[in-house]
């Protein structure tokens, strides 16, 4: 955490901004460790100045071995902690996420702070994120392990008749048995439901396998707090020539985009992103997708870099990101093939490594 503290106390005095308050779960997480309920819920604050880091949050998580926690009370709300450190510290400007703080909690900040000025700032700590340190990588492949494991254990148990929320429900019962979480709810589509890039499992799901069905599974697993994501398709009985064909044409073309990365570590990831299509198109102009080409994974599931037609996003060593082309026709099936990849300094790993040969069950 300190490293990470360091890195990000560098990028702010680069920027002439004496100090930054996080307001981002994830964000707080990745700089202090401290880590509450409900990721949606504003329940706690990271200010980082050039001596110190604070932590605000209620007595709900007191008893929390966090260094620096300063607990919010009724009488004691978190402008009040503000107006004491920036008198203590001679605090002029301070950063905010711009991209994640609402905006009467600006208009209160700017109410309140008085001689303090308010610097809005974008991704300014998830572009820090994006470039995985050892101890993050170490986490992302043992979450990418784990997701490995629990598929290959669960594809055994598919048979016709099944709905796609039971095979839902197996994936997520065998990670919490053996003590894990899922990264999101999985996406279990069969058939038609395939031909729908992000089908909604949990809400529908009552689709049966049947013989002859395609079936996709996205979902991933979650190891101290850290994300795996992976697609692969289950093929049920006698399955029609043209499906597999078109299944190994997406394989040529997830695969080759893959090796791009290693060849091309100075690019834009706007430029993969045009290569896979192009690629897939060369198998068939039918082969389309209308979903990024992939996207970065580590707290959470979707973060940056982007691998999409208008990504700014340049490739780095470090990153952790996926590569899911698929070939969709509605009404009819669809299919996705996904890893989790890291890109090394003259390398890139593949770290689902389940088998993307066709499965055919």
């Amino acid at each position: 955490m300190l490293q990470r503290l360091e890195k990000f106390r560098k990028t702010l005095k680069e920027k002439n901004i004496d100090a930054f308050l996080v307001s981002n779960f994830y964000n707080i997480l990745y700089l202090s460790g401290f880590k509450t309920l409900v990721p949606e819920e504003r329940e706690a604050w990271l200010l980082i100045t050039t001596k110190n880091s604070y932590v605000f949050t209620d007595s709900r998580y007191s008893s929390t071995q966090t260094k620096n926690l300063r607990l919010l009370t009724a009488e004691k709300e978190l402008i009040k902690h503000l107006q004491e450190i920036i008198s203590e510290e001679k605090i002029m400007l301070i950063g905010i996420e711009g991209d994640d703080l609402k905006l009467n909690e600006f208009q209160n900040f700017h109410q309140y702070l008085n001689g303090v000025k308010l610097v809005p700032t974008e991704r300014l700590v998830i572009k820090q994120r994006e470039i995985k340190d050892k101890e993050e990588v170490e986490k992302i492949s043992k979450a990418c392990r784990i997701s490995d494991e629990c598929l290959t254990e669960i594809v055994k148990t598919i048979k016709v008749g099944q709905t796609e929320k039971e095979i839902a429900f197996k994936l997520e019962f065998w990670l919490k048995e053996k003590g894990y979480d899922l990264a999101f709810y999985p996406i279990v589509a069969i058939d038609e439901n395939s031909a729908l890039a992000h089908y909604d499992t949990k809400s529908k799901g009552d689709k049966k396998v049947s013989d002859g069905s395609v079936v996709l599974i996205d979902f991933g697993a979650k190891y101290k707090d850290y994300m795996s994501d992976i697609t692969r398709m289950v093929f049920v009985g006698k399955t029609n020539t043209k499906i597999i064909n078109a299944y190994n044409s997406l394989l040529d073309s997830q695969t080759k985009t893959i090796e791009k990365l290693n060849m091309n570590k100075t690019s834009m990831l706007k430029d993969t992103d045009l290569y896979c299509r192009q690629l897939l198109t060369s198998h068939s102009p039918l082969f389309s997708y209308n979903h990024s080409t992939g996207h970065g994974v580590g707290l959470e599931v979707h973060e940056y870099p982007k691998i999409a037609p208008r990504s700014g996003d340049q490739i780095f060593p470090g990153q952790v990101i996926t590569v899911e082309p698929g070939v969709y026709f509605e009404n009819s099936w669809g299919m996705r093939i996904e890893d989790t990849v890291l890109v090394k300094e003259d390398d890139v790993e593949v770290l689902t490594k389940f088998s993307k040969k066709p499965l055919i069950i």
